[in-house]
């Protein structure tokens, strides 16, 4: 009896079974996000159109956006200006971004104790008046003198190499500013990365004030740092950042421009280089054309004329190039106030220069002067000292004979 009941017991379960569990489900269950049916990336998450470590992955439902940090900038066709402040002429080639002219730079603000960059330069292109390779102040949290500063000396082989530009910092906010020394003939530059053990931060503020340096090998403060008498005839005795002009205008803690070449002329006699050859252009390596509204200067300081005296141009041609190269000036900065100076290794361009202003003034344009510095040197370049005095003098000049930047 026992045995027929779990028979018939055992027939009612198979068809129980049979009718309530075959065929196929009525919906097909839902894909895995970020998934396919043709086997996408398992448990991957990511929406359409994004990767992993997009700042619009994986956020939550009424949560907010966690801020990206960024510890490496390169520079092959971006500027970055949203994180680096720069400084004089400089332009993205496509490979990195070139910092080859006087005074030039960069400056960044970040979290963490140390800075890197990756720079190619190159040595000097005239050895016979300046041997050696280019180099860089780099200024700390505020530092202005570069007596003060970090000298990094670039190794001019032409090749990518990375740089310390400083180490060793307290944890925390830090602004560190790089600025080259040299001018492009002796030497060029050219940013390829930035990086840092914490993060990139916006930089400060850039100065308000605008000045301009246009000149020769005084303007550029070749040999302002040498140690001998004669002149040394090396690279790393120029630092444009001595020179009489870059002085005063650190007297107003302004941004300055440097457009400066050792032997340059202003005539062009003999077909010596010149520089309103290449004003209009980024360097005078460089012919892409500068854009000057990226630029446009409270004050600009010129001081040419003293190489074209050298190679007796005459008087007329010189008074007449000059003359014309002030109008440029005026045409690509209609706003600036133009001071020309004299006086820093010569006297000759004394009398010719006083004239020029004066014709200027009574065409019109008042907001060209003259200026006589009050230190000479006449065995050799001026020196450190020279420029120092030369750049207050023009600072005083500046603030009570001119009225500007008084408050």
């Amino acid at each position: 009896m026992k045995t027929r009941y779990a028979a018939i017991f055992c027939i009612i379960l198979l068809l129980f079974s049979f009718c309530f569990g075959c065929g196929a489900p009525e919906n097909p269950p839902a894909a895995e996000p970020g998934g396919s049916e043709e086997g996408g990336p398992e448990g991957s998450g990511n929406e359409p159109g994004t990767e992993p470590g997009d700042p619009s992955a994986g956020e939550e439902p009424g949560g907010t956006q966690e801020e990206i940090k960024v510890s490496r900038l390169t520079f092959e066709s971006s500027l970055h200006e949203e994180l680096v402040n720069w400084y004089g002429r400089v332009r993205a080639d496509g490979t990195a971004t070139d910092f080859s002219n006087a005074s030039a730079g960069f400056e960044v603000t970040f979290s963490g104790t140390s800075l890197k960059a990756v720079i190619r330069s190159r040595m000097s292109d005239f050895p016979a008046e300046a041997k050696g390779a280019p180099y860089l102040y780099v200024f700390v949290d505020g530092q202005k003198n570069y007596r003060r500063a970090t000298r990094v000396d670039l190794d001019g082989s032409g090749e990518k190499a990375e740089y310390v530009l400083f180490e060793g910092l307290a944890e925390g906010e830090h602004t560190v500013k790089a600025l080259k020394c040299t001018e492009v003939k002796y030497g060029n530059a050219a940013l390829f990365e930035l990086e840092t053990d914490g993060a990139f931060l916006p930089p400060p503020e850039k100065p308000k004030l605008r000045f301009e340096i246009i000149g020769d090998s005084i303007m550029s403060g070749s040999e302002s740092m040498r140690t001998s008498t004669p002149d040394s005839l090396l690279a790393e005795s120029e630092n444009t950042l001595s020179s009489y002009g870059y002085v005063a205008a650190k007297e107003f803690d302004a941004q300055v421009n440097a457009i400066t070449r050792s032997g340059g002329l202003i005539s062009g006699y003999k077909g010596f280089p010149s520089i309103p050859d290449f004003y209009d252009a980024y360097s005078q390596i460089d012919d892409t054309p500068w854009d000057f509204s990226r630029y446009q200067p409270d004050v600009i300081l010129l001081d040419l004329g003293t190489n074209d005296l050298g190679i007796s141009t005459p008087k007329e041609l010189l008074t007449e190039t000059y003359t014309a190269f002030v109008r440029h000036l005026r045409e690509k900065n209609p706003s600036a106030t133009i001071i020309c100076c004299t006086g820093a290794l010569t006297t000759g361009m004394d009398e010719i220069v006083p004239e020029i202003v004066a014709e200027l003034n009574r065409e019109g344009d008042g907001a060209i002067s003259w200026f006589k510095l009050p230190y000479l040197r006449e065995l050799g370049h001026p020196l450190e000292t020279d420029h120092r005095h030369n750049g207050y003098a023009l600072a005083e000049f500046i603030r009570d004979s001119l009225k500007l930047f008084v408050e």
